[in-house]
């Protein structure tokens, strides 16, 4: 081993270590709202009337917002820093969540509002903790993200138990007033103190770069990635897996609930998948790092297709339901790590918050469709059986995608090109 490929390990760790604690309260931040509506959805179906696929209309709102704006969100973090982008987008999130409370029996209340968190959430995204990770981190790049991002887990793990707690107490629209506090004072300190990005040069200039290169300007332009058939396939195959493994995700409470199981018990086995998810993304950031991310990303997403066996074939059974939301969280707890990792080693992280933002868009709009089409299925049929069958070639579809990417490119060359060359 080179002295070079020595320090740098360590020096990822030493000089850039507490920066992943800000990045992992913003991913939790990020997935609030998500995992709130599962739980949410009785409360509002008893004060409100609606359907589950007009409560869940809120969330297509932010699937249609991200679609729209989440590249202009990506190139605003490349150009301001994804430090000034967290400033300002914490507290506007958090914001938009406690006015939920303010919703009316009148549909067109709960779209507005719905529009308003929309666009409060470009500015938490994903793509703003991951820009600044993988400004820093190299040859622990798949650990890193691996820690952060496992705030999705810890979201789905804490959120739909205490939403749960929190509505029996005090009433649905408290509880997102809670909640929303709770993740400000949380969050908020911890971004305006710890939190700091590649652009931030005042910062860089003192840590050690990799072999004198600065990794925020190493990569390929926004136009030669989007003209790239791996882009293609990596935006294809996360969304086809998004559309499928949302809607089991967003809707475990209810899917659980209709296997037979109380409510108060299906809010806890449903936080398995929080536990899943970051058993997943920790021993999957191991493999990312040390084996072909495109093959460990390709295979994880087949998992789920377990989850559908399990669900159909054991009906009203607690273990069986619980095993499922475990072994679920494994696969979510690859996806977006897996094409957060892939996305910076095929396109670099020059502009890697415009990439990954249009993935990203694209991978919530994906999820954002998911909880209406499961949810219109079970208002049609009374189940989530049909859901789960159609799940199935999603999954399947998304493992060829994502197996076929191809080897990392060597930047200074045309990705496009780099395209053809054989697999490893």
């Amino acid at each position: 081993m080179s002295q070079e490929s020595s320090i740098i390990p360590y020096s990822e760790w030493r000089n850039h270590g507490p920066l992943l604690i800000p990045c992992l309260a913003g991913i939790i931040l990020c997935a609030t709202h998500g995992f709130m509506m599962g739980v949410m959805i009785g409360p509002l179906e008893r004060e409100f009337g609606w359907t589950r696929a007009e409560i869940s209309s809120g969330q297509f709102i932010t699937a249609v917002t991200a679609l729209l704006l989440a590249p202009v969100a990506g190139a605003a973090v490349d150009r301001f820093g994804p430090r000034l982008i967290g400033l300002i987008g914490v507290p506007l999130y958090c914001g938009s969540l406690a006015m939920l409370s303010l919703a009316t029996s009148n549909l067109m209340s709960w779209w507005a509002l719905w529009l308003v968190i929309a666009l409060a959430s470009m500015l938490v995204m994903p793509m703003v903790w991951t820009t600044s990770i993988n400004g820093y981190f190299h040859r622990h790049r798949g650990k890193a993200l691996a820690v952060a991002l496992s705030g999705t887990g810890i979201a789905a793990a804490i959120v739909p138990m205490l939403t749960f707690t929190l509505i029996r107490e005090v009433g649905w629209r408290m509880a997102v007033v809670a909640e929303a506090t709770i993740a400000l004072l949380v969050a908020y300190p911890l971004v305006i103190f710890i939190f700091y990005g590649p652009g931030d040069r005042a910062i860089t200039s003192a840590s050690t770069t990799f072999a004198g290169i600065d990794p925020a300007s190493t990569g390929v332009s926004v136009r030669e990635a989007l003209r790239s058939v791996r882009f293609l396939k990596l935006a294809g195959g996360a969304v086809i897996f998004a559309v499928a493994a949302a809607a089991l995700t967003f809707n475990a409470v209810p899917i659980v609930i209709a296997q037979g199981i109380e409510p108060e018990i299906a809010a806890t086995i449903a936080g398995l998948v929080g536990l899943g998810s970051i058993i997943g993304r920790l021993v999957g950031g191991y493999l990312l790092d040390r084996f072909n991310a495109a093959k460990v990303a390709g295979m994880g997403v087949l998992i789920p297709l377990v989850v559908i066996v399990l669900l159909l074939a054991f009906e009203n059974s607690v273990l069986m339901a619980a095993l499922a939301c475990l072994i679920l969280g494994l696969a979510v707890g690859l996806e977006v790590d897996g094409c957060a990792y892939l996305a910076a080693r095929h396109f670099g992280v020059k502009s890697f918050g415009t990439i990954f933002g249009t993935i990203n868009g694209l991978l919530l709009f994906g999820s954002g469709i998911a909880p209406i089409v499961a949810n219109a299925i079970f208002d049609v049929t009374g189940s989530y059986e049909l859901f789960l069958w159609l799940s199935t070639p999603a999954f399947l579809t998304a493992s060829a995608l994502w197996l076929n990417l191809g080897p990392y490119p060597v930047f200074g060359q045309d990705i496009a090109t780099s395209d053809a060359r054989p697999g490893r």
